[in-house]
């Protein structure tokens, strides 16, 4: 087969690019072997040689390797051997070259946020670190801003795709802040390596405040790094996708996923300023240090727009929005403040191949789901750990007791709390990742059908049918990651419902012991008032002795008296002392003097009224009871209604209202009640008609002509309490109240006379009631109804 000029040059290069990844790889072999030669020949233990040292950064500790090889999730699906390398991302990115007198320009000049100094505040005020020749430290090992606990990882992804470490030949030992920078400072500057770099992947765990600022200085030209450090700061999981239509054009070529949750702050670990976290950061058996923690991941593309995207939104500002092609040279950036010692350094490795810069997002992503998921199920664990039963608690009566009630510090109480609430706000942390990834990766993402996020199908070229092959594969493995989360969040329901039964039995308990506790101090309290009562009954016993003989005490009394006197002074005062006191020690004794008392004060005030009455002046309280009431002779009626047509008109015609049925006001502020019509009856003047009940009384007459009692019947079941009445006399109304013995009287009916107003009987739920009129005497009277039963 023929070859082209552009073919076997590109064929050129690929082999120059593999002979210099072979002789990268002899030299650290070569350093490798050195270091064993020097450690046996003074003692020391070898390091141990693995494939991983060989191939990766020789900076990372012997702890890493080890790590790495435990917990490698590298399988062969993950590798790509196609040699083609038209299947990936060709165009390298731009050349870029960064330093400190640099970084100190922009931390003197950028206008930073809030949010900035929330996170590098500690650096903006420490006016000597911007002075001093090296802004980096420069001991190698712990330095007061803990960045010797600081992570990287930074890789170039070539033209074939595979992630490959950045090293630094000859680099001296230098500060783990100095290294971090000289890494990112610098892209595609050395002329001297013939394989450039299509991509970048930066990866930074735990950076100091420095290297926070140094991130800002070298990353603001790819990413709006001030909404990165915001979207870090704020306690919640969201996402942005590209956003065509932003002014800014790194909000058009970016795509940033941040994650929030919590973790428990690891041995030697310390949360940064700006993260939630607990204040007393020691660990035991009855406490778990537990802090917020979060992760940006960003995507930005670089280069020249592919094509652009019209903005159908009304109010739209910018018309116009800007699409990137998915396989432009890119940047991946991964920032991890989590105060633990359980990140993932094994999700880029060479042994991978990526097709462009999404692929790479994604697995970076995937790596932090993952992480999460392994930190909520260690917290998970260990606030289980926490409200587990002790070994001992089915055969210790004590371990049972200390579960069962609470003791004074509410030890278990605030436990219980504590874990409850805890995995219920984790398990919002879980669902607000899965509803933000649900919400962003949509279907059209996935299939390529989005016009904005990473456009083209399968349909496009054999590249992107590639890239959506492989899409597919990604997809399934990140939701399988996020269904490890939801699993999580199952146990934690569980865990709750486990924990509140917990706590519904230790307060059922604490009840029953409170309860029984009560019982005590109630029946002491009752103890204590009948030893009380005891020691009033004896004070009182000997207070009226006490004031007889301290009468016949005193000195002006004749020594030579007999005791006569005193005996009959003493009986008169403490036998009626002791007789009122043990009366009004009763029920009924307490009811009898108690309307004695009011009897009394009521003929006082009489008496006092008709001496007011010789004056012409007689008080309103002097009245009696009965005067308290309001006259409702002249109650205006609720609705009038004539008796008949006939009665009607001629009552219109004659300009005088019809015979109507007034209303009676209760007197104690009841609701008004209508009081039925009553007829007027041609028979005798002694017998009244009820119209309502057609009840007919009859009373036999032994005295003088005339109504001069009424009889009436409480219905028990009538609320009115009043009956309208009719006789040739006139129309009446009496309205009584069985239980404060009162009566008001209307139309023409006089008030009951108050020296009767207290004959009242009640036999076989009839109530006899005499009312007076005028100054006719009153004398017993008979009726029956319907002249068969006696009242």
């Amino acid at each position: 087969m023929a070859l082209d000029a552009a073919t076997a040059k590109e064929m050129i290069q690929k082999l120059a690019d593999d002979r210099a990844n072979y002789l990268d790889t002899l030299s650290r072999a070569h350093d490798v072997l050195a270091k064993a030669l020097e450690a046996s020949a003074t003692g020391k233990s070898p390091p141990k040689l693995t494939s991983d040292a060989v191939r990766r950064n020789t900076t990372t500790s012997i702890l890493d390797i080890e790590s790495l090889k435990k917990s490698s999730t590298f399988s062969p699906e993950d590798s790509d051997t196609d040699d083609n390398e038209s299947m990936f991302a060709q165009e390298p990115l731009p050349k870029e070259i960064y330093d400190e007198e640099g970084l100190r320009r922009h931390l003197r000049e950028f206008k930073w946020t809030s949010f900035d100094r929330d996170i590098i505040g500690d650096v903006l005020h420490n006016k000597q670190l911007l002075q001093r020749t090296a802004i980096f430290p420069v001991t190698v090992g712990p330095v007061d801003d803990r960045s010797h606990l600081s992570h990287y990882s930074i890789f170039d992804v070539g033209k074939d795709g595979a992630p490959l470490p950045i090293q630094r030949a000859g680099q001296k030992p230098v500060s783990k802040a100095q290294a971090t920078f000289n890494n990112i400072k610098s892209i595609n500057a050395d002329a001297s390596r013939t394989r450039e770099a299509v991509g970048r992947i930066t990866i930074v765990r735990e950076p100091s405040p420095l290297l926070f600022a140094a991130l800002h200085y070298t990353m603001t030209p790819h990413f709006d790094m001030e909404e990165i450090f915001q979207m870090l700061v704020e306690d919640k999981t969201k996402a942005h996708t590209h956003r065509p239509f932003s002014p800014d054009h790194r909000h058009q070529r970016t795509f940033v996923f941040t994650i929030d949750f919590f973790t428990i702050i690891g041995d030697d670990c310390q949360p940064m300023s700006w993260q939630k976290a607990d204040q007393d950061i020691g660990s035991w058996d009855t406490h778990i240090p537990i802090s917020r923690c979060s992760s940006v991941v960003a995507l930005s593309l670089v280069g020249q727009p592919a094509r652009q995207v019209k903005n159908k939104a009304r109010r739209a500002e910018q018309k116009i929005g800007q699409i990137f092609d998915p396989f432009a040279p890119w940047h991946v950036l991964s920032i991890q403040s989590y105060p633990d010692w359980k990140h993932s350094i094994d999700a880029h490795d060479s042994t991978r191949h990526y097709v462009n810069g999404p692929e790479a997002f994604l697995i970076t992503l995937r790596a932090e789901f993952k992480d999460a998921q392994k930190r909520l199920l260690e917290v998970y664990n260990r606030i289980s750990d926490l409200v587990r039963m002790p070994s001992n608690f089915m055969f210790s009566k004590a371990a049972r007791d200390r579960l069962l009630f609470e003791d004074e510090h509410f030890t278990f109480s605030r436990r219980y709390f504590w874990a409850h609430q805890s995995l219920g706000i984790m398990n919002e942390d879980i669902q607000e990742m899965s509803l933000t990834y649900r919400k962003v990766f949509t279907e059209s993402v996935w299939d390529g059908s989005s016009k904005i996020v990473w456009p083209g199908d399968e349909s496009v070229s054999s590249r992107y049918a590639n890239w959506r092959k492989r899409m597919r594969k990604l997809r399934e493995d990140i939701e399988s990651e996020l269904q490890g989360l939801e699993n999580i969040a199952s146990m934690n329901l569980e865990k709750m419902k486990e924990i509140k039964g917990l706590r519904d039995n230790l307060f059922s308990g604490t009840s029953v012991l409170e309860s029984r506790k009560s019982v005590d101090q109630a029946m002491i309290t009752v103890q204590q008032g009948h030893n009380i009562k005891l020691l009033t009954l004896v004070t009182i016993f000997f207070l009226p002795l006490t004031f007889v003989t301290s009468v016949f005490g005193m000195t002006n009394m004749d020594p030579d008296e007999g005791f006569l006197r005193f005996g009959i002074v003493t009986a008169v005062v403490c036998v009626p002392t002791y007789f009122l006191i043990g009366s009004l020690n009763t029920t009924s004794g307490a009811h009898f003097w108690r309307k004695k008392t009011a009897q009394f004060f009521a003929a006082i005030g009489r008496i006092i009224g008709s001496l007011f009455a010789l004056f012409g002046y007689r008080p309103q309280w002097a009245n009696g009871p009965s005067n308290s009431y309001p006259d409702l002779s002249h109650t205006r009626p609720l609705h009038q209604r004539s008796q008949s047509a006939r009665e009607g008109m001629a009552a219109r015609e004659n300009n005088s209202p019809p015979l109507a049925s007034p209303a009676y006001t209760d007197p104690f502020n009841r609701r008004p009640t209508l009081i039925p019509s009553a007829t007027k009856d041609s028979g005798s003047q002694n017998e009244l008609r009820h119209t309502s009940t057609t009840t007919t009384v009859q009373f036999e007459e032994e005295g003088e002509t005339g109504p001069k009692h009424l009889i009436r019947k409480l219905d028990q079941g009538d609320h009115r309490k009043t009956k309208t009445w009719s006789n040739s006399n006139g129309q009446g109304v009496v309205a009584m109240d069985r239980n404060t013995r009162h009566s008001t009287s209307l139309h023409g009916i006089p008030e009951v006379d108050n020296s009767r107003r207290d004959e009242l009987s009640e036999q076989d739920g009839w109530v006899r009631r005499v009312l007076t009129w005028g100054s006719g005497s009153t004398k017993k009277r008979r009726g029956s109804e319907k002249g068969e039963r006696e009242v």
